[in-house]
C-alpha cells in the first residue's frame, strides 16, 4: 500500500460533521486527594465552559458529553442543572476504554484541565482526583491516544480524535514524593484511517499558567475565545489555524509580560510516537510550507539501514546537527525521540526547517555516516543521502563536523603492594591521538609522598606539555583520597600548584569492573555515546535516603542512568560508590566532605542549557578555580571540593599486574 493510499482523502472542509455522532470526555480537577496544596481553582470551571461550547455552541447532545469534575467548594462552577461525576481512576478508564469505544461515533474529543507531568519518554501523565502520594494513579495521555489510534474502538468508528490538555508538562522525576507507575493500556497496530490532533497548553518542561483572579487557565481562556462562534465543521477542519491563533495570542501576552507558556500541537502520531503528517490534519495531500519530505522510494531504501538493534554512537549529535543545518528550532525536550533510528527519522521528517531545499533526515544520516565505525554501513548511508537528495532536488548536504578532539591525558595507575600496607606500585601512560604510550613505571612500591614527587617530576618534562587531564586508576579504598587537591611544586620557580585548578582531574576504577558489572559498564557507556549528555535520563541525583542495599540493583536496571550525582554524607559515600560500581555506572560526582547546602544538579547545570554530562571534566576544573579576591589559603577553594569519577571503558591501558 502506498503512502497516498493509506489515508482517506474525503476529509475536506465541505465534509459535514454530524453532531449526533460526536462524543466527548471532559475533565476538570481542582481538588486532589494528594494534598490541599494541589488545589487548582478554575480547572472545573474551564471544563464546564468547554462542555458548554460543545453542547450549546456546536449542538453535540448533552448526554454524549461525559463531564467529570472535582471542584473546590469555594470555586464550584454554576452547572445550571448539568450533572457530573468524579474523575477517579475507575471512572475515567471505564469511560475511555469500555463505554466510549462501544459508542457509534465519528469524532471523539478529550479535554483535560488539571495538573500534569511528563515521564522519561515525554509522555503526558495526568493524575486522577483520587491519586495519592504512595500511588499516583494517572492517565497516560500518549498511551491512551495510541490505544485509540489502534483498533481499540470498533472498526470504522471514531476516524477523528482530538485531545486538548490544559496542564503542566514538567518532569515527573522532579516530584520525588509521588509514585507514578507504568500505564501502557496495550494496543494493536495503528489504524491508518484514524487521525489525531493533540493540543497542549505548554511545551515540554513548562508550567501551564492558571489565572487565579479569573478562575481560569490562561490557555483554555484563550482557546475558548478563538472557538466562540465557530461551527463544528469550522472548529474541526480549522484546527491548525485555531491552534496557530492561540499560539499568536500567547506570544503577544508573553511580549507584554502576561504569560510564559508556549502552546504546542502535534498532528497524527505514528506507532513510535513521532509526528507523521506535519501540519496536515484534514487533507493529507496538501503539503505545507518548509522543507520537503522523503518520498516512498527514500523510505524503502532507508529502512534496511535503520534496523540496527541499538542506537549507534553520535546519534544525538546527528539529531541536533540536523536542526542546526536546516534552521529548525530544536525541540524543548532534551534527548532523542523514542523508537530507535526509525523513530528518530520519522520525527525529523515531520519537522519543518527554514530551508525549503533540505529534508532534516538527510543531514542526520550524513553525520552518522561520517562518524560510523562500520565502513560498509557508512558507504551505503552516504550513497542513500546522495541518491535521495538528487531525486528530490534537495541542496547538497554540507560536510558534517567531526567529533570533538580528545584532550591529551596522563593516566596514573596505582596498585597496592601485596606485602606492605600504605605503599603502591605506580605506572604512567600518555594517551593522545587514540594511542597509549608508557612513560614511567616504579621499580618498587611507593608511598603517597613519593607518588606525588614522581608525578610532579613527570609533569615538568617536555613530553607532558600537552597534558590537559590526569586520570588516576585506583583501587576502591583510594577513592577517598583528594587527588584534585594535591599541591605539587610545578609552578613558576617551584611554586606549589593545586592539581585540580590546572588540570582536569578524574578518578577511575577499571579493575573493579569485573563480573557482570563489566558488561553493564560497557553497555551504559555505549548508551552515553549514542544519546549524549543532555538526555534527562542520563543523570540521577542521590541523597542519603536513597542509599540502600538495593541501590546497585536499581541503577543497573536499564542503560541509563550513566551518571550519579551523589550529594551524600561521608558515612554513606562508600556505600554509594560501591553501588555505582556494582551497577556499571561509569560517571559519578560527589562532595569530598559531605553534602552541601544545595543540590549538585542545580549547582552544575547551566541556567539555559541544563547539564551536559560530557562537559563534566572541564566543568569541575572550572568549579575548583577560586573566584577573584578569594583567599589562597587551604587545600581547595571550596569547603566542599567535588570529585569526579570518569571511567571510559574504551580508554584503558594494558592491565598486567605491576608488582
Amino acid at each position: 500500500m502506498s503512502a497516498s493510499d493509506a489515508f482517506d482523502v474525503s476529509d475536506d472542509v465541505s465534509d459535514p460533521i454530524d453532531p449526533r455522532r460526536v462524543f466527548a470526555l471532559v475533565v476538570g480537577i481542582e481538588s486532589y486527594g494528594i494534598s490541599p496544596t494541589w488545589d487548582l481553582p478554575g480547572a472545573a470551571r474551564d471544563a464546564v465552559r468547554f462542555a458548554d461550547w460543545l453542547t450549546a455552541g456546536t449542538g453535540v447532545p448533552e448526554d454524549q458529553v461525559h463531564l467529570l469534575l472535582a471542584p473546590l467548594e469555594r470555586t464550584r462552577p454554576d452547572l445550571e442543572g448539568r450533572t457530573y461525576r468524579e474523575p477517579s481512576k475507575d471512572r475515567v478508564e471505564r469511560l475511555l476504554f469500555k463505554e466510549l469505544p462501544d459508542c457509534d461515533g465519528d469524532l471523539l474529543w478529550i479535554y483535560w484541565a488539571g495538573h500534569g507531568y511528563l515521564d522519561h519518554t515525554h509522555q503526558m501523565l495526568l493524575p486522577y482526583a483520587d491519586a495519592t502520594r504512595d500511588w499516583t494513579t494517572h492517565l497516560n495521555l500518549e498511551a491512551t491516544l495510541r490505544w485509540w489510534k489502534s483498533a481499540g474502538p470498533a472498526d470504522g468508528r471514531f476516524r477523528r480524535q482530538i485531545a486538548i490538555g490544559d496542564a503542566c508538562r514538567v518532569d515527573s522525576r522532579a516530584a520525588r514524593k509521588l509514585t507514578f507507575g507504568n500505564n501502557g493500556y496495550g494496543a494493536r497496530p495503528p489504524d491508518p484511517r484514524r487521525r489525531q490532533f493533540t493540543l497542549y497548553a505548554s511545551h515540554a518542561g513548562e508550567l501551564a499558567q492558571n489565572l487565579a483572579d479569573r478562575g481560569a487557565g490562561q490557555f483554555t481562556d484563550t482557546l475558548l475565545r478563538r472557538l466562540k462562534g465557530a461551527t463544528l465543521e469550522q472548529s474541526v477542519h480549522g484546527l491548525v489555524g485555531i491552534a496557530r491563533s492561540v499560539q499568536a495570542d500567547l506570544r503577544e501576552l508573553r511580549a507584554r509580560g502576561l504569560a510564559w507558556q508556549h502552546p504546542q500541537f502535534v498532528i497524527d502520531r505514528d506507532w513510535s510516537g513521532s509526528t507523521i503528517l506535519g501540519e496536515r490534519w484534514t487533507d493529507p495531500h496538501t503539503a505545507g510550507p518548509g522543507a520537503p519530505r522523503l518520498d516512498q522510494p527514500a523510505w524503502d531504501e532507508l529502512a534496511p539501514l535503520l534496523r540496527a538493534p541499538d542506537v549507534p554512537a553520535h546519534t544525538y549529535d546527528a539529531y541536533r546537527w540536523a536542526f542546526e543545518i536546516t534552521g529548525c528550532a530544536f525541540p524543548a525536550h532534551r534527548g532523542l525521540p523514542p523508537g530507535g533510528l526509525a523513530g528518530i527519522a520519522h520525527d525529523l521528517d515531520a519537522r519543518q526547517g527554514r530551508r525549503p531545499d533540505m529534508p532534516l533526515t538527510l543531514p542526520f544520516v550524513q553525520l552518522l555516516a561520517r562518524r560510523s565505525a562500520d565502513a560498509q554501513w557508512a558507504r551505503e548511508a552516504a550513497a542513500w543521502v546522495e541518491r535521495t537528495r538528487s531525486r528530490l532536488g534537495a541542496a547538497p548536504v554540507p560536510v558534517p563536523p567531526g567529533p570533538d578532539p580528545e584532550v591529551v591525558a596522563l593516566h596514573l595507575r596505582l596498585e597496592p603492594d601485596a606485602e606492605h600496607d600504605g605503599v603502591h606500585w605506580a605506572r604512567m601512560w600518555l594517551h593522545r591521538d587514540g594511542r597509549f604510550e608508557a612513560v614511567a613505571e616504579s621499580e618498587r612500591p611507593l608511598t603517597m609522598v613519593e607518588i606525588r614527587q614522581e608525578l610532579a617530576r613527570y609533569l615538568l618534562t617536555a613530553s607532558a606539555q600537552e597534558v590537559r587531564r590526569i586520570e588516576f586508576h585506583l583501587p576502591f579504598r583510594l577513592l577517598e583520597e583528594e587527588f584534585e587537591c594535591w599541591r605539587l611544586p610545578i609552578g613558576r620557580r617551584g611554586k606549589p600548584v593545586e592539581l585540580g585548578c590546572h588540570f582536569e582531574v578524574v578518578v577511575r576504577c577499571p579493575d573493579e569492573r569485573d563480573g557482570v558489572a563489566g558488561a553493564l559498564w560497557h553497555r551504559k557507556w555505549q548508551w552515553f555515546k549514542a544519546h549524549g549528555g543532555h538526555d534527562p535520563e542520563a543523570v540521577v541525583e542521590l541523597a542519603d535516603e536513597a542509599v540502600s542495599e538495593t541501590l546497585g540493583t536499581v541503577l543497573q536496571a536499564t542503560e541509563p542512568p550513566v551518571c550519579v550525582l551523589a550529594d551524600v554524607s561521608r558515612q554513606r559515600l562508600l556505600d554509594t560508590l560501591d553501588a555505582v560500581l556494582d551497577a556499571g555506572v561509569p560517571i559519578a560526582v560527589w562532595r569530598r566532605r559531605g553534602p552541601g547546602r544545595g543540590g549538585l544538579g542545580a549547582e552544575l547545570a547551566d541556567e539555559k542549557k541544563g547539564l551536559d554530562v560530557r562537559q563534566l571534566p572541564a566543568l569541575l576544573r572550572k568549579s575548583r578555580i577560586p573566584r577573584p579576591g578569594a583567599s589562597a589559603e587551604g587545600a581547595c577553594p571550596s569547603p566542599y571540593p567535588l570529585a569526579l569519577m570518569w571511567d571510559d571503558p574504551e580508554r584503558v591501558p594494558e592491565r598486567r599486574p605491576l608488582s
